[in-house]
């Protein structure tokens, strides 16, 4: 025998109720996380971009005071590249001026007795290796007296070799040297004394400095 129970009508209406207030409520509720959630984006952009102006402004300082072979449009050019790519690749906008400095003295198109070209030294068949990688043409990465071409690859560059070699120590080294010289060296146990790395290091702290006396 089948029990049928009788369900008042303001029960079922209530329970109705219920239910759409929860189904609104839920809609309300994902709303204000999208809103906020969207708010958050909109004030993390916000509090990158008045950064990055920050950052330019002391980048600026210090091309100012040191990149004198630059012109004046080439070291706003070189201000926004370095901000860029330092937040492209992880780097420290000062090491990668550093770098700079250490390389080529802010020269854009001095050449090495080895070939390596421009601000950050790049050799053309480094530099043709990772044109896949970055989505150049050979013919296009090789034109490194190029102040865009130049950073671009020398950044990547060197976050490549952070990534192999896994310090920033090893990296510089191995930026200097060449992976393989600095692979074979560390096979063989032999000692590195590390000049280049601390030669970088001693013209980071004078560019921070700079900031420091122009404060």
């Amino acid at each position: 025998m089948i029990i049928r129970i009788a369900i008042p009508t303001f029960l079922w209406t209530a329970t109705f109720i219920i239910f759409i207030a929860g189904f609104v409520f839920a809609n309300q509720a994902t709303l204000l996380d999208q809103r906020y959630e969207s708010s958050i984006v909109k004030l993390k952009e916000r509090w990158i971009a008045n950064r990055s102006l920050r950052t330019k402004a002391e980048i600026w300082r210090v091309l100012e005071a040191r990149a004198k072979t630059l012109s004046r449009s080439e070291r706003g050019h070189v201000a926004d590249l370095v901000i860029r790519y330092s937040i492209a690749n992880n780097h420290d906008p000062l090491l990668l001026l550093a770098l700079i400095e250490t390389e080529s003295n802010f020269r854009r198109d001095v050449v090495s007795k080895k070939g390596a070209v421009g601000l950050m030294q790049i050799r053309p068949f480094v530099a043709q290796g990772l044109a896949d990688e970055l989505n150049m043409s050979p013919d296009e990465a090789v034109r490194l007296v190029n102040i865009d071409v130049n950073v671009k690859i020398g950044s990547y560059y060197l976050a490549k070799m952070v990534k192999r070699f896994g310090n920033l120590s090893l990296a510089l080294e191995a930026y200097n040297q060449g992976p393989t010289k600095l692979r074979d060296k560390l096979r063989k146990g032999a000692l590195l004394n590390k000049r280049y790395t601390r030669k970088v290091f001693r013209s980071r702290n004078k560019l921070k400095a700079i900031l420091r006396d122009t404060v």
